[in-house]
């Protein structure tokens, strides 16, 4: 029983030091780096459209510097201090907006390259054409559910559009109070449109492809002390915005960089950009 008793006691040293090496990983405080993109286009280079072939090489150009992708919920995990098994160099992929090119273009490339992103839709605009750009239905963020390398995630049901508020300054909706025949919305009426709003999201995904909403991404990266206690009361524990800079243990959860992958960016270009905001 003593001799049964010691090999026990070594095998779970050895296993403590050597074998175990989320537990490490797990305590040892990350850099998350988060992109951000939007739209892919043939032959475009713009700040917020990629070209595939670009895409491409500012994909495998980070997987080959060891970038590794993580999904939101190992993210939230950490950031609420539970052991997660956490690469070196985490990565985060974030996608705004919901565009059909999302589907055609990254989520090919994405799983070909086995790497996990999030999609983060206008809810009301799935399988319709607003303005040009056409955004894929729930079949398509379907199918790439099930492939377990894409996420869908709030960026609210329909208010992603700017307004003229009261004193004629033109404000994101999410934030800005509406005027109704010359008449503001009062705070009650504010917080009860933009709960609305973010629960129908919520609950609309959900329903469709039976994953949890659980992260948001503010239109414009635009928020407000309203929004964030309406998002949280809904369950998300998430929220981006559009600030330059990496993630780290300590960062509100509601206030989370993300770094905009340029589509001007070469793969070299956007590790010069990540490694900028490491120093």
């Amino acid at each position: 029983m003593k001799r049964l008793l010691s090999v026990l006691i070594v095998t779970f040293f050895l296993i403590s030091v050597t074998g175990c090496g989320w537990t490490n990983s797990s305590t040892e405080e990350k850099n998350i780096t988060v992109l951000m993109y939007h739209h892919f286009a043939e032959g475009e280079e713009t700040s917020v459209t990629v070209d595939p072939e670009r895409l491409r090489d500012q994909l495998v150009t980070l997987k080959e510097a060891g970038y590794e992708t993580i999904t939101e919920r190992q993210l939230a995990d950490y950031l609420n201090g539970l052991e997660v098994d956490m690469p070196d160099k985490p990565l985060v992929i974030t996608i705004d907006d919901g565009y059909m090119s999302n589907y055609t273009i990254a989520y090919p490339i994405l799983e070909e390259l086995e790497m996990h992103a999030t999609i983060y839709v206008i809810v009301n605009s799935r399988g319709t054409t607003p303005g040009y750009i056409p955004h894929f239905d729930w079949d398509e963020a379907r199918e790439m559910v099930a492939s377990g390398w894409i996420d869908i995630q709030n960026h609210t049901f329909d208010h992603h559009f700017t307004i003229e508020t009261i004193n004629g300054k033109e404000r994101p909706v999410l934030v800005g109070k509406m005027v109704i025949d010359g008449v503001e919305e009062t705070d009650e009426q504010y917080r009860e449109r933009i709960m609305e709003d973010l629960r129908l999201a919520k609950e609309v995904i959900e329903a469709e492809l039976g994953n949890e909403v659980f992260t948001l991404t503010y239109p414009f990266g635009a928020f407000n002390e309203t929004v964030i206690d309406v998002a949280t009361e809904l369950g998300h524990q998430l929220m981006y915005t559009v600030k330059p800079g990496l993630v780290k243990k300590g960062d509100s959860p509601y206030e989370l960089n993300r770094i905009n992958a340029d589509g001007k960016f070469t793969g070299a270009d956007l590790l010069k950009e990540i490694e900028k905001y490491s120093k």
